[in-house]
């Protein structure tokens, strides 16, 4: 299986937001350790308690790693763009939700419209409310 850009696709990761940040903290966990089994290695000190917590822990690679990442970042990036409609909804300006996110009003709006504009190229139709989203622009960016 390939992507639109050619490159090969990866399966799509079904895990929720918990246990993927589970694995990034195994993955931190692990990195963690191995370091001090270095540094205490270095420093001639016995590391055996340190060995056997890194065995104790889950196996975590690298890729795995990344991919939950990339997974975090997709999902946290959906949630923002949700949280940016209803804070319009709520009556924020574009000024106060760029503050919030420490961006320009401009570069929120941006924002706000690439991520509607690649739903409405993307999304099958009736998966969201479209009109609901866009009236969330407002009349213009600096609103």
């Amino acid at each position: 299986m390939t992507s639109d850009a050619g490159l090969p696709s990866e399966p799509a990761d079904i895990r929720n937001l918990d246990e993927l940040l589970e694995v990034l903290r195994v993955s931190d966990q692990r990195a963690d350790i191995e370091l001090q089994i270095q540094e205490g290695r270095r420093a001639g000190h016995p590391v055996t308690v340190l060995v056997k917590a890194l065995a104790e822990l889950p196996g975590v690679t690298g890729l795995e790693a990344l991919r939950a990442s990339r997974r975090v970042v997709e999902l946290l990036t959906g949630a923002r763009w949700h949280m940016m409609r209803q804070a319009r909804e709520e009556g924020s300006s574009w000024s106060q939700i760029g503050t919030a996110l420490g961006m320009t009003k401009q570069a929120a709006y941006d924002f706000y419209r690439r991520n509607l504009d690649q739903q409405d190229a993307t999304a099958a139709p009736g998966t969201y409310d479209s009109d609901r989203s866009r009236a969330a622009l407002g009349r213009n960016a600096g609103q």
